[in-house]
């Protein structure tokens, strides 16, 4: 499980969550508060649309308590919302791992706030960069330092440098 963080009306860390989702195998959750997904977007993006489950939640809690369980049941999925406990964090992570699968959690808040959270696998602050490119930030990663990277979405290497998909949920 993975935060992306981004500053306000900005998509950068949407499109490099898409980005990394797309390496994963099966159905796709997207779930958010603010749906706007856009299907020829996915698809430039290498996600098939047609993989893809799309639902609207009514608050955050929702988005994360269906998250939750598409995590756990094997789905590869991506949350947008606000506010997140660190419980809720917990849990996701849990779920993720239970899962073996790929999980992601967008949203549109500063790079540190006083509820971080250390169970997901990394942090990142995702801004958008010249040329297409995205800055990545990694604020914190189990067993590696904080970095800072500026990716074009289009390199192969993106997928093992920033998002390692678990070994078994690997598109061959």
């Amino acid at each position: 499980m993975h935060e992306l963080r981004g500053p306000p009306h900005t998509a950068a860390h949407l499109a490099f969550a898409l980005h990394h989702l797309a390496q994963a195998v099966g159905p796709l959750l997207f779930i958010s508060t603010r749906p706007a997904w856009y299907p020829p977007g996915l698809a430039a993006l290498g996600v098939d649309p047609a993989r893809c489950l799309f639902a609207a939640a009514r608050n955050d809690d929702e988005c994360l308590g269906a998250l939750e369980v598409a995590l756990r049941g094997g789905m590869a999925s991506l949350g947008e919302c606000d506010a997140l406990s660190r419980l809720a964090a917990r849990r996701l992570s849990f779920a993720a791992k239970t899962g073996g699968v790929l999980g992601i959690l967008v949203r549109h808040a500063p790079a540190v706030t006083a509820l971080d959270s250390t169970a997901f696998a990394s942090r990142w602050f995702i801004t958008p960069a010249p040329g297409g490119a995205v800055l990545a930030r990694r604020l914190y990663a189990k067993g590696a330092p904080p970095a800072e990277f500026t990716l074009n979405l289009g390199e192969d290497d993106v997928p093992t440098l920033a998002l390692p998909l678990p070994a078994a949920r690997r598109r061959a």
